[in-house]
């Protein structure tokens, strides 16, 4: 009979683990906004056992661990979130009717939910509601015990010694809850109430241990803060409806008009007024008007003086030219006056035949 327990109970965790394999495989394959984070919180637990005790909340229960979600483009209800964590789990009830002392117990568990996130997107944008609706599988750890009287306050605790045949170490169930969530550029904090219903037992079947109740579900609430940090660099993939898309365009003009208007009033404030303006140019134009006249008429002098020199400098050449255009004038008449007299004694003393022909042959 027992390990055909077992083997129920082995069978129903590995198609567990098999729909959340073919769940994370299905996600992989979506192009999707991914977020990954931390989380913690505090809370109470409590066990509806039967027969029916009269139990009360355990309060000071702790809880932590990872966070992953991812969104979709799919309006509204294109959300998956997984948690990997540690959750403080508890119980207690009164020993007997209207009694002094009571029975309590703590749990230390390790869960896995899996879960679907419908939300909608507040605040321009800027805000997400959402639900959170799914399943969980637990690991159940260490656990301690103690005895408290409403008057002498805890008066017996210790380690609770775990028994396989009467303790249970798995655990399941549904969980579910609210919250929201503020997006500051890629960063998401979000705040949520989620409320733990579990179906499994924490103490075996009665019929297993003798002893033990017929049913030991336990149950937890919780309030947990989170910071997620976006993956990706894109914005939210599922666009805004018309109404949202003009608010955020009209704050978006807003906001740009505003910064127009910052910036023009301090270049305003950096310019200086417009009368301080002309008369510091009409100073300067004052101050700068006897140094520029000066330096016109040095570079006037400059120039006639320049011009002088240039002209006297040509004098003085043209004179050099034309005494050099007499000196040959004069070389040359004296040599032709020579050339002349010596051609005429060469044609008296010459004979006749040495003299050239006339144009017609004859001599």
């Amino acid at each position: 009979m027992r390990n055909a327990c077992q083997d129920k109970k082995g069978k129903k965790m590995r198609k567990t683990w098999s729909i959340f394999l073919l769940s994370m495989l299905m996600c992989g394959t979506l192009h999707a906004q991914h977020y990954l984070g931390v989380r913690g919180g505090w809370g109470g637990g409590s066990a509806r056992f039967t027969p029916a005790r009269e139990t009360k909340l355990e309060w000071g229960l702790y809880s932590g661990g990872l966070s992953y979600k991812f969104y979709t483009a799919q309006k509204y209800v294109g959300g998956i979130q997984i948690d990997l964590q540690y959750m403080g789990r508890g119980f207690a009830y009164d020993l007997q009717s209207k009694s002094d002392s009571s029975y309590h117990r703590t749990i230390n568990s390790f869960e896995l939910p899996f879960m679907w996130q419908p939300h909608i997107y507040v605040f321009q944008r800027h805000g997400r509601i959402f639900l959170n609706l799914g399943v969980y599988l637990s690991y159940m750890g260490g656990s301690k015990y103690y005895y408290k009287s409403k008057k002498a306050g805890i008066y017996e605790e210790g380690p609770y010694q775990r028994e396989l045949t009467r303790d249970a170490r798995w655990g399941y169930g549904l969980c579910g809850g609210a919250g929201i969530g503020f997006l500051i550029r890629r960063f998401e904090i979000a705040v949520e109430g989620r409320y733990y219903f579990g179906y499994s037992d924490v103490l075996r079947n009665g019929t297993k241990y003798q002893g033990n109740p017929t049913h030991s579900p336990l149950d937890n609430i919780n309030i947990s803060l989170a910071l997620y940090y976006r993956l990706s660099k894109e914005g939210i993939r599922s666009a805004p409806s018309r109404g949202v898309a003009q608010r955020m365009l009209e704050a978006e003009e807003k906001r740009a008009a505003r910064r127009m208007e910052r910036n023009g009033s301090d270049t305003l404030d950096t310019l200086p007024p417009v009368e301080d303006a002309v008369d510091s140019l009409s100073n300067t134009e004052l101050e700068m008007t006897p140094q520029t006249e000066a330096e016109s008429s040095e570079i006037k002098e400059n120039t006639d003086r320049s011009e002088s020199k240039g002209a006297t400098e040509q004098e003085k050449n043209n004179k050099k030219d034309r005494r050099k255009a007499s000196k040959k004038r004069s070389a040359v008449e004296s040599e032709t006056i020579k050339t002349e007299e010596d051609g005429g004694s060469d044609r008296i003393d010459s004979p006749a035949e040495d003299r050239p022909a006339d144009s017609t042959g004859y001599q």
